[in-house]
């Protein structure tokens, strides 16, 4: 099997087309075309892939499916001989895809690959890798984590009255605008502002032991719309990894977040305590309560400690 595909029909934009982009795909691929129906079943299926050396798998879904499937494959394939991976914009976020995917989606896309897979464009990276300390869990990976307010957002972002009316993207905007709105009333002021119990290592060093009110990662190079929340340590093209932090009780925080939302971080706000962006190899993160990796929660370990460093390489095919 030369391709396969993975297909997750619950993403948002399958739930509208799906169907006939499963006809089709599976008469195009065969066997190669592939719809796991839990996290189990995704691993038996990345299995067989391995076992099979299949060199290229096409993802039609979003960031959240794109996670499982690095996962898998780093579990299964051989550090030195991983598949090329080549990712379709189908799900509720898709930043991966906008960074490192194909523009377009559905059976022009997956045509285009099986076309020309082997003249298409690849783009070498390093997803982010998440581990806990304790081997609660297997280590996953992923392109863009949050704790603190950010994991807030999302739970509120993926509540059903939220996502019934606006894709996940839009609805993570409306949420995070709610909360600044709602920091005009006390009970909710005091609760976003206050934020989480965070300590953060930067390789080594130790860089904040106090409250967050965000806290953001990315293996990332770019994001949708412009946005770039991050400076010093590079460009957005650099290695490693970028991180964010707020600090409790944000000094200008509106005018921040209009700066940072336009990629623009101005000198008042590098120079401001409150703001800190860099880049580091590893991360070693404490916060109570769950993260957020490419749209999915989680929960730490026992000790609320995650360590963040970068993953295997990766080619992404792309168009």
């Amino acid at each position: 099997m030369r391709l396969a595909l993975i297909h997750n029909p619950r993403s948002r934009k399958n739930r509208r087309d799906g169907r006939k982009f499963a006809l089709e795909a599976r008469r195009l691929l065969g066997d190669g075309f592939l719809i796991p129906a839990s996290h189990d079943e995704m691993t038996r299926v990345i299995q067989a892939l391995a076992a099979q050396n299949v060199r290229l798998i096409a993802i039609n879904g979003g960031d959240g499916t794109v996670s499982d499937v690095m996962t898998a494959v780093a579990r299964f394939y051989p550090s030195n001989a991983l598949p090329n991976l080549a990712i379709f914009p189908s799900g509720n976020t898709n930043l991966i895809a906008r960074d490192i995917g194909f523009r377009r989606r559905g059976l022009a896309a997956l045509t285009q690959l099986v076309r020309h897979a082997d003249t298409l464009p690849r783009t070498m990276r390093r997803p982010l890798k998440i581990s806990w300390p304790n081997d609660e869990q297997d280590p996953r990976l992923g392109m863009f984590q949050g704790s603190s307010g950010y994991a807030r957002a999302i739970a509120i972002a993926h509540s059903p009255h939220v996502l019934r009316y606006a894709p996940h993207n839009l609805a993570v905007a409306v949420t995070l605008i709610g909360a600044f709105g709602s920091l005009l009333w006390r009970r909710q002021r005091e609760t976003w502002l206050s934020g989480d119990r965070v300590t953060l290592k930067a390789d080594g060093e130790m860089l904040i032991n106090g409250q967050s009110f965000l806290f953001l990662s990315t293996a990332l190079r770019k994001l949708n719309l412009g946005i770039w929340p991050f400076w010093n340590g590079g460009k957005a093209g650099s290695d490693g990894l970028h991180f964010l932090h707020v600090g409790d009780h944000p000094a200008k925080l509106l005018q921040a977040t209009w700066s940072l939302l336009r990629g623009s971080a101005p000198t008042w706000l590098r120079a401001s305590p409150d703001y800190m962006s860099g880049r580091a190899e590893v991360l070693d993160l404490t916060c109570k309560g769950d993260f957020v990796l490419d749209g999915e929660c989680f929960a730490p370990g026992a000790d609320d400690r995650i360590l963040l460093s970068e993953g295997p390489e990766f080619g992404f095919v792309h168009d």
